[in-house]
């Protein structure tokens, strides 16, 4: 990325020109909101607020459950706090960043529009905002606000930085997924800004037994068919952690998908992992779930969920459970009776015992 300032982005020519409610903007990210709209709402709020004088609150519905992400927000101090209904009252300005305003992964109420919409994920028909900046090149949303940034002409922070470089980082897998030469450049800028030392921790936070409670089962009751590899990981202790252990079980070397399904507050969220780059993971997983449910992604990362409902029976997720992984693995061709292999119920060590 360029160390000349343009002057020039969409964004900035917005902020420039449009007229906030008593100079105010309400930031809004997706539910369960991962290090790429984390940093994303910061450096807008930034923006907004060292150049253009807009006092910005950054709100996300749901938690913040990855240890990562907790990490992320706590050390370097992110000004995110969690979303109230009230919000929505108060603000007559809202952007929506890493998510739009049609999708079901976030609390904005249907029918009213965006001030701004700030997203890397392909745009929805019904997207409705004074300002729509939808960059589908851009292998993070992260990006398009590391280029506004540089064109600003402000001094980058360090700790904005640093999340920076993870929001990029953690979209792509360390640019090692559905990356352009822009995403390159941007972690580059960023990462010479970035402090080390607070990437290192963020990178590797110290985790609760419960994570390795759901590791362990994630190893246990992985299932293996072709080439594909997933688990039903029943009740888990956030729904982040069911894109961690699709993460997880991609790496397996035989593997060109993995998918994996959990069960958090009424909902059976659902990751998409592919090695594919013209897979259209994202389209898959909206298809499979199906319309007016909550799904998206990429090329080679998808997520989602749908309702089973809070006091649901376990038929109830069973069925749920076993609906998708059939849909799923119809669409790759396979018939049923599904010939499942787990081949890692059973561990040994060397001297045989179980």
């Amino acid at each position: 990325m360029s160390e000349e300032v343009s002057g020039s982005h969409p964004l900035l020519e917005f902020l420039s020109k449009a007229s906030f409610d008593n100079g105010r903007l309400l930031i809004l990210t997706h539910n369960h909101p991962d290090p790429d709209a984390i940093a994303s709402a910061w450096a807008l709020a930034t923006i907004a607020e060292k150049r253009y004088g807009i006092r910005c609150r950054i709100v996300y519905g749901g938690i913040i459950g990855r240890m990562e992400n907790q990490t992320l927000v706590r050390i370097l101090r992110v000004p995110i706090q969690p979303f109230r209904p009230e919000h929505l009252d108060r603000f007559k300005d809202v952007a929506l960043v890493d998510t739009q305003p049609p999708f079901q992964n976030n609390p904005f109420r249907k029918g009213r529009k965006a001030t701004l919409v700030i997203d890397h994920h392909p745009r929805n028909a019904n997207t409705k905002a004074e300002c729509a900046i939808i960059d589908e090149r851009a292998g993070a949303t992260t990006t398009v606000l590391a280029e506004a940034f540089l064109a600003s002409g402000l001094d980058m922070p360090s700790r904005l930085a640093t999340a920076m470089v993870y929001g990029i980082g953690s979209e792509t897998q360390n640019l090692g997924r559905e990356t352009e030469a822009r995403d390159i450049s941007a972690y580059r800028w960023l990462f010479a800004r970035a402090n080390i030392q607070s990437l290192s921790k963020i990178q590797n936070p110290p985790r609760p037994g419960s994570f390795f409670y759901t590791l362990g089962k994630a190893i246990k009751h992985a299932f293996v068919i072709g080439k594909i590899i997933g688990v039903h990981l029943g009740p888990v202790p956030s729904q982040d952690i069911v894109a961690h252990m699709a993460d997880f079980l991609m790496s397996h070397e035989k593997m060109r998908w993995s998918i994996v399904t959990g069960r958090y507050d009424g909902r059976l969220f659902v990751s998409l992992r592919t090695r594919n780059p013209s897979a259209r993971a994202g389209r898959l997983l909206w298809r499979l779930l199906g319309a007016g449910t909550s799904a998206g992604g990429h090329r080679m990362i998808a997520g989602g969920s749908v309702s089973v409902g809070k006091e649901a029976s376990q038929a109830d997720w069973l069925a749920a459970e076993e609906q998708v992984m059939a849909d799923f693995l119809k669409s790759q061709s396979f018939k049923e009776p599904f010939a499942l292999q787990y081949p890692y119920q059973i561990l040994q060590d060397g001297d045989g015992r179980s």
